[in-house]
């Protein structure tokens, strides 16, 4: 398949060599430090840090959202009850830090405020027949992209609270979707074994990468032109999206990678799994650097966008949420 797409060309890219990890602040290339314990009422499902306020949102099994600050001395938390029948399944939030978006199992996708000490629904979008798995917002805040067991990933406009475009060229569920290349490319991942990346303005594919036996259970992107993806079998391959093939493959999981995240600043990736392990790998130099076991299954973490904290579920118990803050070099 050709690379001979027009927003590739708009874009140079800036690998850096290792040793520029001597000049960053915070880094996973060291170990981080247990800093914090969150108390949930059942088992943290999304972890979601708000912008680049002291704030991080949580969603757990029994349909519980949590917002928690730490922006002073007595750690605030505001808590609510999703009351409807339905079961929610994933949480995202903007850049800002300021708008929540939920999305369940009966195809409602919900935007939320929760200033003062409590939660409003502010939008409703409607438009998938089955299981909303996964959504997430566009760089500039502007769009939201969600993807379903319905076999599509739809995108949404939040200024006019509008249906925009939706996608068919899966087989299967749709696990996960997101703007790439300033929001002019999609990347989405579906239990056909496809990593597909669609163009925007044509809405055509553009590339596709084929997993087969295996299938992505999550992705993370890096400006770079790097997909990273984790799969139901247990790897962490790397893509480049001019060469179109696997650059790195990583085995060191032994079951499904429930999350995966490149760390904002550094050439360092994360994957959390099944197997109760959380990795951190080098992607510049291509190597596995650490694990660190947690008590039970890690069903999600993230990184704040300042790089300087990392949130994961089941350090020590399965109704806890750890914070750990970054080392410098």
């Amino acid at each position: 398949m050709t690379t001979d797409i027009e927003c590739l060309k708009w874009n140079t890219t800036s690998f850096k060599p290792s040793n520029v990890l001597d000049h960053t602040e915070y880094t996973l290339a060291l170990k981080p430090s247990h800093w914090l314990n969150l108390k949930t009422k059942g088992h943290s499902m999304k972890l979601s840090y708000l912008g680049l306020t002291q704030r991080l949102a949580s969603l757990d099994n029994l349909n519980n959202l949590y917002v928690y600050d730490w922006s002073k001395a007595d750690l605030k938390t505001i808590k609510t009850k999703y009351e409807h029948n339905s079961k929610l399944t994933s949480l995202t939030s903007n850049s800002l830090g300021n708008k929540i978006v939920t999305c369940s199992d009966n195809g409602k996708i919900q935007i939320w405020n929760h200033k003062l000490s409590s939660w409003k629904i502010l939008a409703e979008f409607r438009g998938h027949y089955q299981c909303v798995r996964n959504v997430q917002y566009s760089v500039d805040n502007n769009y939201l992209i969600s993807c379903s067991n319905d076999k599509t990933f739809k995108i949404w406009d939040c200024q006019s609270n509008k249906f925009l475009a939706s996608n068919m060229f899966h087989r299967n569920w749709v696990n996960i979707a997101k703007f790439f290349k300033e929001d002019k490319l999609v990347v989405s991942c579906s239990r056909d074994s496809y990593v597909q990346v669609f163009d925007c303005c044509s809405g055509k594919c553009v590339a596709k990468f084929n997993l087969s036996p295996d299938f992505a259970e999550s992705l993370s992107l890096k400006e770079e032109f790097s997909i990273a993806v984790g799969t139901n079998q247990g790897s962490v391959q790397i893509f480049d999206l001019r060469a179109l093939k696997v650059l790195q493959k990583y085995n060191e999981h032994t079951s499904q990678v429930n999350c995966v995240q490149f760390q904002h600043k550094t050439p360092c990736l994360v994957s959390v799994s099944k197997d109760k392990k959380l990795n951190v790998y080098d992607t510049n130099e291509g190597r596995f650097l650490y694990s660190i076991d947690h008590f039970n299954e890690i069903r999600s973490m993230n990184i704040s966008l300042d790089d300087k904290l990392l949130a994961t579920t089941s350090f020590h118990f399965e109704n806890e949420i750890t914070l750990w803050t970054t080392e410098t070099l």
